[in-house]
């Protein structure tokens, strides 16, 4: 595969992830945030699974005991992580959002030392560093609360925890993930997480509470089911194992690039010189701590 190819996959990849906030925000409008978040994840294991009835993800065999792992592990991964990303862009920015995938960066980089043990670096240790005070200033000096984003503060706190979430699989899971195909990694995790999902979205419907929404809503349902978590993964996994995880780490500026333009500009969001401040710190983290960034902690943004 050629760079410029390689680059222009990456770039859709990250561009459909940036979105994917600004889509997220208006949607927990329309919808509970766990409910959204279990649609999200019920439609995509649908797709995973259409994928490989159809052929088209390859057919491994998994032992049994490595598909328990992967289930239990999706519980973290796509549950955890699906439940607190949610609940804390309802309150919170697109903005905001987009722009805490440094947390993904701090925590992957982290639990790799303590877990993988693998060495940090001078550069990379100052580039955490920095972006801990982004975050920090990006949540306290940003754009005040409002009806629209009721508790930043809250809220950006959730969206880290669930960057967490997905961080700590990607170390623990690593050995999991190098040795088989992401689509069956994906496949298996996402079907793990839905003893969560369906037993909430069918609880709403027998309740009755399950909400009466427009195209609209199940548009949005669409984009992230489909295009966030399975095309923009289909995407990144493949131009990865072909070229190499360093043109991975130079596309993730354009996910929160996308997402902060899309946040400010279309859905009109608050700013302030906090925000900038931070927004800065945080891109300039980004460049330090993800150049040179070691294959196996090279994980897929959300």
């Amino acid at each position: 595969m050629s760079r410029p190819l390689a680059l222009l996959l990456l770039a859709i990849a990250n561009i459909i992830w940036g979105s994917s906030h600004a889509v997220g925000k208006v949607a927990t409008e329309l919808f509970d945030p766990l409910l959204l978040a279990g649609l999200r994840v019920v439609v995509a294991t649908v797709v995973f699974w259409g994928l490989r009835i159809g052929g088209i993800a390859p057919a491994e065999q998994l032992p049994n005991m490595q598909r328990f792992q992967l289930a239990a592990l999706g519980l973290i991964a796509v549950a955890a992580a699906q439940m607190l990303d949610y609940s804390g862009l309802a309150l919170t920015t697109a903005t905001d959002s987009s722009l805490m995938i440094i947390g993904e960066v701090i925590f992957t980089a982290v639990l790799a030392v303590l877990i993988a043990k693998e060495h940090l670096g001078w550069q990379r240790s100052i580039g955490l560093a920095i972006g801990i005070v982004g975050v920090v200033v990006l949540t306290l000096g940003g754009a005040p609360n409002s009806e629209y984003a009721p508790n930043r503060a809250l809220g950006n706190t959730l969206v880290l925890a669930a960057l967490f979430c997905e961080s700590l699989f990607t170390v623990v899971g690593a050995s999991l993930a190098q040795r088989y195909h992401p689509m069956t990694v994906m496949r298996w995790t996402y079907t793990g997480s839905l003893v969560i999902w369906l037993p909430l979205i069918l609880y709403t419907v027998v309740s009755g509470t399950f909400p009466s929404v427009g195209w609209d809503a199940w548009l949005a349902v669409a984009y992230v089911a489909v295009f966030t978590s399975v095309i923009s993964y289909l995407l990144w996994f493949w131009v990865l194992r072909s070229a190499g995880s360093s043109l991975g780490a130079v596309s993730l500026f354009i996910q929160p690039v996308v997402g902060s333009l899309i946040g400010l500009l279309i859905l009109q969001e608050g700013t302030s010189p906090g925000l900038y401040l931070g927004a800065v710190l945080i891109f300039v983290a980004l460049g330090l701590a993800t150049i040179q960034r070691t294959p196996s902690t090279q994980g897929a943004p959300s």
